[in-house]
């Protein structure tokens, strides 16, 4: 059974440095909520074309839209939606556990992700129902 208090998602800004030479933009262990264990970036989704259909168990992430658009849809086992749209790499969305996500790409985004875990399948919660299950689950719980 789940208990406890949700984290919720939000986006935060990264170090920027602005130049007519470009941008530099950067983050700092210091900065983000967890230590970051593996990195992976999403590249060549078609235009329209979805990504992320899962939650996590345990798996935190942030997730930097390093060009293009991003559009991120979440839910919450409180069942609250969010929708964020990423296009600056200067800014980040922290994903916490237990989020069900779907990431919809515009023509050649792509997307960086940064992981508090290892790559681990059964961390993946693949299935809306399972997550469904969980849901019911914790407002039970409250």
């Amino acid at each position: 059974m789940i208990t406890g208090t949700m984290v919720k998602p939000s986006v935060f800004k990264l170090g920027n440095v602005k130049s007519p030479l470009g941008n530099l933009n950067f983050w700092e262990q210091g900065t983000l909520p967890f230590e970051v264990k593996r990195a992976f970036w999403i590249t060549e989704v078609p235009a329209g074309g979805e990504r992320g259909i899962h939650a996590h168990k345990k798996d935190n992430q942030i997730t930097v839209c390093l060009q293009g658009k991003v559009k991120v849809e979440l839910e919450d086992l409180t069942g609250q939606h969010y929708v964020f749209e990423l296009n600056d790499p200067g800014e980040a969305l922290y994903l916490p556990c237990l989020v069900w996500s779907k990431f919809t790409f515009e023509e050649n985004s792509i997307l960086l992700v940064l992981s508090s875990q290892d790559f681990e399948e059964s961390d993946y919660i693949r299935l809306k129902a399972d997550f469904e299950k969980l849901k019911d689950g914790y407002s039970k719980a409250l």
